[in-house]
């Protein structure tokens, strides 16, 4: 099979794998990702061997990746590395681990030979997945990628595409995801430094990768404060029309940015109001922890008609997939529970749980598979047995679906009805959200104020539609 023939199967692989473990993956700016030429694609690393997956499936870039060689020592990844023709960097911090640093000789100039050839480099310059709210120093490795193939096999045209990877909930299943794509990074400024200081100019260089993937990424002082600003984001964007629905990730990524970045200053001018507004939206987000709710369900405010409606056509579509529900579950429960153990293994590596829980699968999964198809050709007879092999993974789907949609109905009944039955309930969580939306609206009167070089606000919802 040629180079071409393995990336295409590779990138289908990534889309098939990441559209079964995320509910959904949005991209913004994929118009700006160069579709030839040599070119560095230059992403945050939050999500271990999730985040490659996304250069490969949705972004569709059939690119050399960039890996630590420790993860070559791991059966059944090293193949899988091996077929997306990866390329193997030797860090000094996994000298212990059988790592030679003086192979990255030979793997830059794997990378400067790619280039040349008109290929895609994939690499994560943070160094290492972690689990910090927001972007770590970078290496100089992907400056140097770039400068020393455009000196040594020069002039290539080399450019840097800086994407941002953005996670609903990193560690769990059916959860959503965003990327997005920055303006290319041309080096040309940088090369003519590098004539004369290669170091100095890396540095350079990185500096201005640095500076694109914030751009592109969401960077927060706290986890705590991510989750604040995220539900202040969520309660001023979402307007009239909105209320109830789970708006898309990039709708609300540069009000997330604004707020995160405006707080950082209006705290050196408005203390006192921006404690007040953190301690709102604390007050709100510990209310709706305690009654099980989201915030989307206490801004909806459905009326019996149309909840009674949602009911009953969930309950049909239950009640007519639920044979072929029924299958998938008894066939994938053994495997499902089997990867839950696997994951539970790296839990307090939030940064690994989701790698932890799809690799796994892709293994567990096609073996029970096969296994299932095996026992019915020895029981029912062959024909039996290729066709469940062949069924099993569509019932399984249909299993996945169901259970969602299951557990969709559970949970937004039990809202419905906590929210009708329990009226002081309600009231509280209306008066403090709306405390919170007041609080905000105050900042960004505030944020108005500042002088002319403060990053202005977003529009909100409303605004933006008239």
């Amino acid at each position: 099979m040629t180079r071409g023939a393995l990336d295409r199967l590779v990138g289908f692989l990534c889309r098939v794998a990441l559209g079964v473990f995320f509910r959904r993956i949005e991209v913004v700016g994929r118009d700006r990702l160069p579709v030839a030429g040599p070119r560095i694609v230059v992403a945050n690393h939050v999500n271990g061997l999730i985040d490659p997956l996304f250069v490969f499936g949705p972004l569709r870039v059939r690119a050399r990746m960039l890996g630590k060689s420790t993860l070559w020592q791991i059966p059944v990844l090293r193949q899988l590395l091996d077929l997306a023709g990866a390329i193997p960097i030797h860090r000094r911090i996994d000298a212990g681990e059988g790592a030679d640093p003086a192979k990255n000789a030979e793997a830059f100039a794997r990378c400067h030979e790619a280039l040349a050839r008109g290929e895609a480099i994939s690499i994560f310059p943070e160094g290492v997945s972690h689990d910090r709210p927001f972007l770590q120093p970078l290496r100089t490795g992907a400056a140097r990628i770039a400068l020393g193939a455009e000196l040594e096999r020069g002039p290539l045209g080399v450019v840097i595409s800086p994407v941002g990877l953005v996670f609903e909930e990193r560690t769990t299943f059916r959860s959503r995801a965003l990327v997005v794509v920055g303006e290319p990074i041309d080096p040309a400024g940088e090369l003519a430094l590098a004539r004369a200081d290669l170091t100095e100019a890396a540095r350079v260089l990185t500096a201005r990768i640095s500076d694109a993937l914030e751009r592109v990424t969401l960077n927060y002082p706290s986890w705590e404060e991510a989750r604040l600003i995220d539900l202040g984001a969520e309660i001023r964007d979402r307007g009239p029309e909105e209320r109830g629905r789970r708006g898309r990730l990039a709708a609300g990524f540069e009000a997330r940015r604004a707020l995160a970045g405006g707080l950082e200053r209006l705290r050196g001018a408005v203390p006192d109001e921006v404690a007040a507004a953190v301690e709102a939206a604390r007050d709100y987000e510990r209310l709706l922890r305690t009654a099980g709710l989201s915030d989307e369900q206490v801004a909806a405010g459905v009326g019996w008609r149309r909840g009674a409606a949602f009911v009953l056509r969930t309950l049909a579509r239950l009640l007519v997939a639920s044979p072929v529900a029924a299958l998938g579950t008894a066939l994938h429960v053994v495997p499902y529970f089997a990867v839950e153990a696997v994951s539970r293994r790296v839990e307090d590596e939030p940064n690994q749980i989701a790698t932890y829980k799809l690799f796994p699968a892709l293994v567990f999964y096609p073996l029970t598979w096969t296994l299932a198809g095996l026992a019915a050709g020895h029981w029912l007879g062959a024909a039996s047995g290729l066709a469940l092999a062949l069924v099993a993974p569509a019932a399984g789907w249909v299993a996945l679906r169901w259970h969602e949609r299951r557990a969709m109905l559970w949970r937004e009944s039990r809202a419905f009805f906590l929210l009708r039955n329990r009226r002081h309930v309600a009231e509280e969580l209306r008066a403090r959200r709306a405390a919170v939306e007041a609080a905000i609206e105050r900042l960004y009167g505030r944020w108005r104020e500042l002088p002319p070089d403060a990053e202005p606000p977003p529009p909100s919802s409303a605004s933006s539609r008239a």
